[in-house]
């Protein structure tokens, strides 16, 4: 959901109320935007997660549970970045309401004044803090794949490598029990999809349907 229709729709049913259907929104840059598809698909994720956490068996009062999710994903730092999103948008902490209630330091001591200010630092030092964020978040990302590539133990193959693949509960054999075999095949490996992702062939030449992670498979040696 996005761009000036979502703003137009939601305008029309009023600032409480949450317009949750389909926008579409034009792409001007096809890498960018799969990126971003990503991550809003991530957070959409969350935020469901949440959701069911909150509501538990009353799955019906979702709609008036939604605000109170949004405010605690908006207003809680995530690792990557060690911000809140909320910052990462506005440059500043939102006030949350407990705050008010039993008013902090930082309530009693605000004024007009001294948010001017603070603004102003904030917008200075804002481009730095946000490169901040883009550069733990890429160490992150080198830090998961470091891990990914130990559990992996670096399986890469090449075309024309023979490989087993593991034996799954949809593809075990059900007669077979625990006593199965563990790793089936051998197959051809037909191309290479992505790092870490193969097409793969029966030694017939039959292609397999889907494509396969390198966690599901090991070099056959004959």
């Amino acid at each position: 959901m996005g761009g000036n229709s979502c703003l137009q729709k939601n305008k029309r049913k009023g600032s409480h109320q949450l317009y949750m259907g389909t926008c579409h929104v034009p792409v001007r840059d096809p890498i960018r935007n799969n990126m971003r598809q990503r991550e809003a698909e991530y957070t959409n994720k969350t935020i469901i997660q949440n959701l069911k956490k909150k509501l538990e068996s009353a799955k019906g009062k979702w709609r008036e549970t939604l605000p109170e999710v949004l405010w605690a994903y908006w207003t809680t730092p995530k690792s990557s970045t060690e911000k809140t999103p909320f910052f990462l948008v506005y440059g500043a902490e939102a006030l949350i309401p407990v705050e008010v209630g039993e008013p902090s330091s930082r309530f009693w001591h605000a004024s007009e004044e001294s948010n001017h200010e603070a603004m102003a630092m904030a917008l200075e030092l804002l481009d730095e803090r946000l490169e901040a964020s883009l550069v733990r978040m890429a160490a992150q990302k080198q830090k998961i794949e470091r891990y990914y590539n130990m559990r992996t133990n670096l399986r890469y193959f090449e075309i024309g490598d023979l490989v087993l693949r593991k034996v799954t509960l949809n593809t075990r054999n059900l007669n077979e029990g625990k006593l199965g075999q563990n790793w089936e095949g051998s197959y051809d490996v037909l191309g290479i999809v992505s790092k870490g992702s193969y097409k793969l062939g029966t030694m017939e030449g039959e292609q397999l349907p889907s494509n396969w992670n390198v966690s599901m498979l090991k070099r056959y040696y004959y």
